[in-house]
């Protein structure tokens, strides 16, 4: 047997530098230490193969051997990170350790790692299936990056009948909306309803977004249809009656409009985010020439929204990366939150924050187990899932950070354009009675159906 397979992973050296000569002198001591069953001297050994650079053309090979060491030392982190470094370089020469590292990746919970990893070596000498569900992951990987046409590129490569097709077509249905592709983008949505009829959270969010592509592309009643399907128990009822309402209004239906955001106006949602709700509502009630209760309308929201922005700017602005994905875990985890529920309430829905957290506790508890081990392949990872751990933190409280910035920046936007309205409301308020005055009438309020 192979001192390769005694490691627990096979090696494909298609990278001619890492000759036989070089590849026996590379693991000269790690054949030495394995043969003997030294494990850890066989990676104490293989750390010094990787940091002497006249071995570098062997390196993939020694981080895929440290690989099936790691995993039988039951440490995945470390594992999935050495075979993580293996296919970064050498993709063919490592492509045993594919497999290995998505079932890895699940174990520890962090998936996004290897989007990052699989993003850059697509081409992977794997089987169809297991190179259908890396391209599903590496268009992740590139869609996270904003590389919206490579990872449109990539999902061409997902297998059309595997178990990742719905949730690629769903992602393909995004990337071309955001394209302003509407009718591609349609098709695709279309295609992944079809495709996730046995997964009702799917769909609710399919719906939302095959509402919002309607929406775009100008076909308002189509939009109501589908935002109308989202299911009252999903997270995502009240945003689908929000945007429903937009439809509405865009269907100079204001009555229909108001009657769609009666509830979030209620008592229930007043710990919501859901400023533009509050404004669309007073742009509804001016079209109707309800001018006392548009204006009552915005002094309202004036009153209600200005400290809200100015508290969440401030505490947003004192906040770093990992206070931010601090701040957010603690609320997912239902303790005090200094950024609290109006900002983060989505975040329980978050599956890749979710997965961050999973993944950082993971993390944690390898980190405890490396800081108790002396040898020398025990600090060389510690390093290396400490910094993945931090980039996981530093990401995620970065994207959840962003997240509430442009919160504050487009309620302060609400704010100055509601001194507008209310300007133009004046106006309009003024000009209907001068007209009405001229003719010997009344100016005709419309009313509202009781809501």
């Amino acid at each position: 047997m192979s001192l390769l397979l005694l490691a627990g992973l096979a090696w494909a050296a298609d990278d001619v530098e890492c000759d036989d000569t070089m590849r026996s002198e590379a693991l000269e001591g790690f054949t030495t230490a394995i043969t003997s069953g030294d494990q850890d001297g066989a990676l104490n050994a293989l750390v010094l193969t990787l940091e002497d650079e006249a071995f570098a053309p062997c390196h993939g090979l020694a981080y895929a051997s440290m690989g099936g060491l790691l995993e039988k030392r039951e440490m995945p982190y470390a594992a999935l990170l050495a075979h993580g470094e293996a296919i970064k370089l050498n993709a063919q020469g490592a492509s045993e350790a594919v497999p290995r590292a998505l079932d890895l990746a699940d174990l520890v919970n962090d998936p996004a790692y290897l989007e990052e990893v699989f993003a850059a070596n697509v081409g992977l000498n794997v089987d169809d299936a297991t190179r259908s569900h890396l391209a599903y992951l590496a268009a992740r990987g590139h869609y996270a990056q904003g590389n919206l046409s490579t990872a449109l590129g990539i999902l061409a490569l997902v297998d059309k009948s595997g178990e990742d097709a719905g949730r690629a077509m769903a992602l393909k249905g995004v990337i071309l909306s955001q394209q302003a592709r509407w009718t591609d983008a349609m098709a695709a949505l279309l295609q992944a309803e079809q495709l996730l009829l046995d997964d009702p959270e799917m769909l609710d969010v399919i719906y939302l977004n095959i509402g919002r592509v309607y929406y775009a592309a100008g076909n308002y009643p189509r939009s109501a249809q589908y935002l109308a399907q989202v299911r009252r128990e999903s997270h995502w009822w009240p945003e689908a009656q929000f945007e429903r309402a937009w439809a509405h209004f865009r269907m100079d239906d204001m009555n229909g409009a108001l009657s769609l955001l009666h509830n979030h106006v209620s008592p229930y949602y007043e710990e919501w985010y859901f400023p533009e709700a509050e404004l669309l509502r007073t742009y509804s009630l001016f079209l109707l020439c309800k001018f006392p209760e548009a204006s009552a309308q915005i002094d309202s929201f004036q009153t209600k929204w200005t400290p809200v922005r100015d508290e969440v700017q401030t505490t947003v602005a004192s906040m770093n990366e990992q206070d931010v994905f601090e701040d957010a875990r603690d609320f997912v985890e239902g303790k005090e939150s200094r950024l609290g529920a109006l900002v983060l309430r989505d975040m329980p829905h978050d599956q890749r924050f979710l997965d961050s957290v999973a993944a950082v506790d993971g993390a944690q508890a390898e980190l405890d187990r490396l800081q108790g081990n002396n040898s020398d392949w025990a600090r060389f990872f510690f390093s290396k899932v400490q910094a993945r751990q931090r980039d996981l933190v530093m990401g995620e409280g970065g994207r959840v950070k962003t997240k509430v910035e442009k919160q504050v920046d487009t309620l302060t936007t609400m704010l100055n354009d509601t001194e507008i309205t209310k300007l133009d409301m004046l106006r309009l308020e003024t000009r209907l009675y001068q007209n009405a005055a001229n003719i010997g009438d009344t100016v005709r309020v419309v009313e509202t159906r009781p809501l």
